[in-house]
C-alpha cells in the first residue's frame, strides 16, 4: 500500500474517536479499524473519515489484515476496546499479522494483572506491549489527556514523541505523559486514579447533601458556595463541574432533582478497593465511596426502610466554613491514601515510580486535576508521604475543630457522610501512637493461638497470653 500510516487505532467508540481526532490534529497519519456488526456497527471507520474533518486523510478499514498492512514498520497500534475478552480477542487476531518489533498499546481500562499477562504473551512473539492509562474523558482525549504508560521502556521510547504530542500540558508546559514502570504499572496507576476519583466525587456529593439539609440553603446558594470555593485552594475540575451542574433547570426545577439517585460504577473503583486490601494499604475513602454507590443502587430497599425507620434529626445549625475545612482535609487524606497505594505497589512489583511524577501526570488533562495536585508535585519531591509535609501538618492542626463540627453536624442531621467519616477515622488512627490493635492480637491468640509480640520483650519472638493454658 503506497499511502502507509504511522499509527493504527482499533476501536472507534467515544474515547477511540476522540484520540484519533487528537492524533490527526497533531499531524499523525492514521489507519482506523472498527469491527463490523450487521445492523449496528457498519462502516464505522469510513463514516468517521467523512464526519470529522480532522480524519479526512485517515485510512478506514473493516478488514483487520488490510488495516495492519497499511501501517509502517515498526507498527504502532492503539487498542481502545472494552476490557476483558474483547481486547483479548483482537490481540489473538493481531498476533499472526504482526512482525517482531511492532508495538501494541492497550488504552482501555484493563486490570493491570491482565495487562501483565498480555505483555508476557506478546513478548514471546517478539511484539512489544504497553498498557496505557488514559484519563480526561471525551474532552480530555480530544484536547489533551493524561497518559500513564507501563511496560518495556524500549517500546515506550518508540511512541514517546507521538504520545507526548497529544497529551495535556501542565502549567509548566510539561506533557502529562510518562513511563511509570514495567508490566502493568500504567494501568495500576490509572486504577488508583479512578479510586481517588470515586472518593472525590462522593466527598462533593456529601458536601451538597449536608448543605441542602439546612433549609436556609437553596440549590442556587450551594452553587454560589461551590463557585466561591473554586476560587480558593479547594479548586478542582470536579468541584467546577459540580458547581456548574447545579445551575441547570427544567421547567423551573433544578435538573439535578430529576436524576434517579442510583449511582453506577464500571469496575475500576472495585478493583482499586480490592487491590488496597491485597497490598495491605488503607484506602478507606475509595472503599466508602464504592459502598456508597452500592447502597444507592438498592433504591427499592431504601424506599421501604425509609418508611420503617423514622425519627426527627436533631435541630442544629450548619457551619459552611467548617464544612469547607472538612472537605479540604478529607481530600488530602484521600490523595494520601492513593499515593500510599502506589508507593506500596511500586515496592512490591519493583516499579521505579516517582510519586512526584505521578502528581505531575495528574496535574492537567485528567478528571482529578486540581490546585491540590499542583501542590503535590512539589510536596512529593521532598516528602515520602503527604502527611509529613509541614504545610499539611499546620493545616490539619488548625482545622481539626472545624472537621469535628462538620462530622458532628452530619450525625445530628442524619446525613450519610461516609467519605468524610472515613477520612476522619483514618486521621485519628494514623496519628495515634497507641492503637487498639493489642485487643485484636489478644483475641486472635485466645481463639487461634496466633501469638503476638510484646512491648517489653524480644520483638523477633512470638508470645502467647496467660489464657493459653486454660484453653
Amino acid at each position: 500500500m503506497i499511502n502507509q500510516a504511522t499509527w493504527g487505532i482499533v476501536g472507534l467508540g467515544i474515547m477511540g474517536t476522540s484520540l484519533s481526532r487528537n492524533f490527526a490534529n497533531k499531524g499523525t497519519s492514521l489507519s482506523l479499524y472498527n469491527r463490523e456488526v450487521k445492523g449496528s456497527e457498519e462502516g464505522v471507520a469510513l463514516s468517521h473519515t467523512k464526519q470529522y474533518s480532522e480524519l479526512k486523510n485517515a485510512l478506514p478499514f473493516n478488514s483487520l489484515p488490510s488495516f495492519v498492512e497499511s501501517i509502517k514498520n515498526p507498527r504502532k497500534i492503539l487498542l481502545m476496546l472494552p476490557a476483558g475478552s474483547p481486547t483479548d480477542t483482537v490481540i489473538e487476531k493481531l498476533i499472526p499479522l504482526l512482525t517482531q518489533g511492532d508495538v501494541i498499546i492497550e488504552g482501555g481500562n484493563s486490570h493491570f494483572k491482565d495487562t501483565e499477562k498480555r505483555a508476557k504473551q506478546l513478548s514471546a512473539a517478539g511484539i512489544h506491549f504497553l498498557g496505557m492509562g488514559v484519563s480526561g474523558g471525551e474532552e480530555g482525549a480530544l484536547k489533551g489527556p493524561a497518559l500513564m504508560i507501563g511496560g518495556v521502556k524500549e517500546a515506550y521510547m518508540l511512541v514517546k514523541n507521538d504520545l507526548s504530542a497529544i497529551a495535556a500540558k501542565n502549567s509548566k508546559g510539561v506533557p502529562c505523559c510518562d513511563f511509570v514502570g514495567s508490566g502493568g504499572a500504567g494501568h495500576f496507576v490509572k486504577m488508583v486514579h479512578n479510586g481517588i476519583e470515586y472518593a472525590e466525587m462522593q466527598l462533593l456529593a456529601e458536601v451538597v447533601s449536608l448543605a441542602l439539609s439546612d433549609q436556609s440553603n437553596s440549590i442556587k446558594t450551594i452553587q454560589k458556595m461551590l463557585q466561591d470555593w473554586q476560587k480558593t485552594k479547594s479548586e478542582s475540575y470536579l468541584l467546577d463541574i459540580t458547581a456548574s451542574l447545579l445551575g441547570f433547570q427544567e421547567s423551573g426545577r433544578p435538573f439535578i432533582d430529576l436524576i434517579k439517585d442510583e449511582a453506577s460504577n464500571k469496575g475500576t473503583g472495585a478493583w482499586a478497593t480490592a487491590e488496597g486490601a491485597e497490598l495491605g494499604s488503607a484506602n478507606s475513602l475509595m472503599a466508602s465511596a464504592l459502598h456508597a454507590r452500592f447502597t444507592s443502587s438498592n433504591k427499592k430497599q431504601r424506599s421501604l426502610l425509609s418508611k420503617t425507620f423514622k425519627g426527627k434529626p436533631t435541630s442544629t445549625s450548619l457551619s459552611l466554613s467548617a464544612l469547607k475545612v472538612s472537605y479540604d482535609l478529607s481530600r488530602i487524606i484521600n490523595h494520601h491514601q492513593g499515593f500510599e497505594m502506589i508507593r506500596e505497589a511500586a515496592i512490591k512489583n519493583n516499579w521505579k515510580i516517582k510519586l512526584a511524577t505521578i502528581a505531575s501526570l495528574w496535574s492537567e488533562g485528567c478528571i482529578i486535576k486540581s490546585r491540590l495536585m499542583d501542590t503535590l508535585v512539589d510536596v512529593l519531591k521532598s516528602n515520602d508521604t503527604l502527611l509529613n509535609a509541614a504545610a499539611f501538618m499546620e493545616f490539619f492542626n488548625n482545622g481539626i475543630a472545624s472537621w469535628e463540627i462538620s462530622i458532628t453536624t452530619a450525625i445530628q442531621k442524619r446525613i450519610p457522610f461516609s467519605c468524610h467519616n472515613a477520612a476522619w477515622n483514618y486521621f485519628l488512627a494514623i496519628t495515634q501512637e497507641n492503637s487498639n490493635a493489642n485487643i485484636i492480637q489478644a483475641q486472635r491468640d485466645f481463639f487461634g493461638a496466633h501469638g503476638f509480640e510484646r512491648k517489653d520483650k524480644n520483638h523477633d519472638k512470638k508470645y502467647h497470653g496467660p489464657w493459653a493454658d486454660k484453653n
